[in-house]
């Protein structure tokens, strides 16, 4: 299913404030990463966040995909936090 340029820039009009709170969200997780039970809360953290806020672009052609890799990021950057703070431990 293609989408013409007016329904992907709707798409992403709408998706575009989601994104701003996700943002605000992802920034307020707080944890150490040299306590084990504290990154896998701030993993759980992730994917609760995610999950709720991009819930409705998941089957989306164009958004859906940028669910998964959106997570991917954060929980990428939460793992080089702890792999830093063990570097300098």
């Amino acid at each position: 299913m293609q989408c013409s340029p007016d329904e992907i820039r709707h798409q992403i009009l709408d998706a575009e404030s989601v994104l701003k709170r996700l943002d605000i969200e992802m920034e307020r997780i707080e944890f150490d990463p040299l306590v084990p039970s504290s990154v896998t809360a701030a993993y759980a953290k992730v994917d609760r966040v995610i999950e709720h806020l991009l819930a409705r672009f998941k089957k989306n052609p164009i958004l859906g995909p940028l669910t998964k890799e959106l997570k991917s990021q954060y929980l990428d950057g939460i793992q080089a936090k702890v792999v830093n703070a063990r570097n300098y431990q």
